[in-house]
């Protein structure tokens, strides 16, 4: 298991990656940082569904053809359970807003997506 520090900053790369501020993500950075995420998200029943929908997100990604539509739907099924848990973990500390930002960020990532 994580400790908070190693989460928070697993959310801070990921949001960062996700809005472009770093170098842009390939697709192997991309399921390599969606395997972290498999293995914290599934720790907990709360969080399980979340790894499932990366589960599903990771053989889109890995499909040949890639369905761009298809990407873009999940990362959105995915912003939208984001923003479901955000509020479960509590109104103290950051990780509401870190959530909140990661949620942002898949949306703005299912959105170029589905523009390529």
């Amino acid at each position: 298991m994580k400790s908070l520090a190693d989460t928070t900053e697993l959310l801070e790369t990921t949001t960062s990656l996700l809005m472009g501020s770093e170098e842009s993500i390939t697709t192997h950075g991309g399921i390599e940082l969606m395997d972290q995420w498999i293995g914290i998200l599934s720790e907990s029943e709360s969080t399980q569904p979340i790894a499932h929908q990366l589960d599903e997100l990771k053989a889109l990604l890995l499909a040949k053809p890639s369905d761009s539509e298809g990407i873009a739907g999940q990362m959105e099924a995915i912003a939208a359970n984001v923003s479901q848990i955000a509020p479960e973990t509590g109104a103290e500390g950051e990780m509401p807003s870190l959530l909140a930002a990661l949620s942002a960020a898949l949306r703005m990532g299912s959105v170029s997506t589905d523009q390529q």
